[in-house]
């Protein structure tokens, strides 16, 4: 369960996607020392947030990456499903299911950013440097 701030070595210089990353570390970190009666909306707030920032990730991959949308895609519909799935439970009463999976995706964040989101961030700062070009030597741009 993550305990301390975001790391340095995770921020991938991409304003964005570096704050979604710190806000979501920033929750897990939260969540792991609410108590029961505070637990269960955070998470779902969480979960929320999750979506949206995916979301946004998603469609920047669109316009970037079209051919890592997929796999991409892919792992953010796992990390979902199970977190509704430990939502449900949640709220049936169940609060295992949950911290659990707030402890898995502690563990996961890591190597997602540091594999599918890097990759993401490297594409998007390569092509405003193709747009920077393109727009400083437009004769030259194809």
């Amino acid at each position: 369960m993550p305990t301390k701030p975001f790391p340095d070595e995770m921020c991938l210089d991409e304003h964005a996607l570096d704050t979604a990353h710190r806000d979501l570390f920033d929750a897990l970190t939260r969540l792991a020392s609410l108590p029961p009666a505070a637990f269960s909306p955070a998470f779902d707030n969480c979960v929320a947030g999750m979506e949206t920032d995916f979301r946004t990730e998603e469609e920047l991959m669109e316009g970037l990456a079209p051919a890592m949308v997929a796999a991409h895609r892919e792992q953010h519909a796992r990390v979902l499903a199970a977190l509704h799935h430990a939502a449900a439970a949640l709220a049936q009463g169940d609060a295992e299911p949950a911290h659990r999976a707030v402890w898995l995706l502690a563990e996961w964040l890591p190597l997602h950013i540091g594999t599918f989101d890097r990759t993401l961030a490297d594409m998007a700062r390569e092509a405003r440097g193709q747009q920077s070009a393109a727009l400083a030597h437009p004769a030259t741009a194809s």
